[in-house]
């Protein structure tokens, strides 16, 4: 029973049961062209013993919401590498990256304030945007002219991401931070798919870091000023009334970020390899354009038929059917031209 969109994410997620190895998640065995993981941190030993460690220390849960007694010592020491990664005065870890977005947006606009967000923001952004009450304005995408029409006052936030999840491209951070400033609204980047890969860019006045692609866990940590950290954490119902992140997976991500720190040739290899599948990436993903939602399904088939794992995504979560990929740190160059080499031979497929 269902749409077929639900017959298929039931038979996605079963494909996931019955092939459980790290890089063989499509039926018929495939190399992960799919998952955020960009650093290769996941599955790190250094992190799986931290987060191991934090295990035999704390349990399995946190046990509570933060508030209650859900506070443990690596949640705050993930919040203070955070903040001072980012030159913030402060941070707030939330259980997921949807949470934050969503709690932010929330809790920091109301039906006096405006919201101008770009098109192409991601669902939680959106969905936030909507539960503000705010007026919200809808800026194209990455257009300086859009978003200066929008912005207005002091009561205006901002919000962007810095990579875009599906597209890939990057935002114009620092002209939109000198908009910002010139007429006092206030910045917010959501950094998922830069985190740990791209420096941060412009002067945010909040930076949301969700901890679930390139450090390989979950969570976000929302940097900023104290005063608006005081209010999200006295004030945000998705921070206050959920469970918090399980402490062994806070404890993951700080050794995953001090890993990426100290090893700055991870970032480096992953973009190389984005441009070694396309020589115009710009970050870590990297899409294919397809004709419909028919062509694009056949592409991914074809491609798990190479041993390539690499996604179809449809409307309506994109406006036209595309292939995402996505380069990691840990494909080698072998891996790298037989994707290559595949999406040619697909492309001359449909040409002829």
């Amino acid at each position: 029973m269902g749409s077929p969109l639900e017959r298929e994410a039931r038979e996605a997620l079963s494909a996931l049961e019955r092939n459980g190895a790290r890089r063989t998640i499509l039926p018929g065995s495939g190399v992960d062209f799919a998952s955020n993981d960009y650093l290769g941190l996941r599955d790190d030993p250094r992190v799986i013993e931290a987060a191991h460690a934090a295990l035999s220390e704390y349990g399995l849960g946190a046990g509570a919401a933060r508030l209650l007694r859900g506070d443990h010592a690596p949640h705050r020491a993930l919040e203070r590498a955070f903040a001072e990664r980012q030159g913030a005065e402060d941070g707030l870890l939330f259980p997921t990256g949807f949470q934050a977005n969503y709690g932010v947006l929330q809790t920091l606009a109301s039906k006096d304030w405006t919201i101008v967000s770009d098109a192409n923001n991601h669902a939680s952004i959106i969905d936030g945007c909507r539960a503000a009450g705010a007026q919200v304005r809808v800026a194209d995408h990455n257009d300086l002219s859009s978003f200066a029409k929008h912005i207005e006052n002091e009561k205006t936030l901002v919000v962007i991401e810095s990579v875009y999840s599906m597209s890939g491209d990057r935002a114009p951070v620092q002209a939109i931070s000198d908009l910002c400033k010139d007429t006092g609204a206030s910045l917010i980047v959501d950094e998922a798919h830069a985190l740990g890969l791209l420096p941060a860019e412009g002067d945010a006045a909040i930076r949301i870091n969700p901890c679930g692609k390139a450090f390989g866990g979950a969570g976000a940590v929302v940097t900023g000023p104290h005063a608006v950290l005081d209010v999200l954490r006295s004030r945000c119902r998705t921070f206050l009334f959920t469970t918090a992140l399980p402490p062994m997976v806070a404890a993951g991500v700080l050794a995953a970020m001090k890993i990426a720190d100290a090893e700055p040739d991870r970032a480096e290899r992953a973009l190389a390899n984005a441009r070694g599948i396309d020589a115009d990436a710009v970050s870590c993903i990297v899409p294919v354009a397809c004709r419909n939602n028919e062509d694009a399904l056949s592409r991914q088939g074809a491609l798990a038929e190479r041993g390539l794992d690499v996604r179809a995504v449809r409307p309506p979560t994109v406006p036209n059917a595309m292939l995402r990929i996505c380069a990691h740190a840990h494909h080698t160059a072998d891996e790298i031209a037989r994707l290559r080499h595949a999406l040619d031979e697909l492309a001359a497929e449909r040409v002829s």
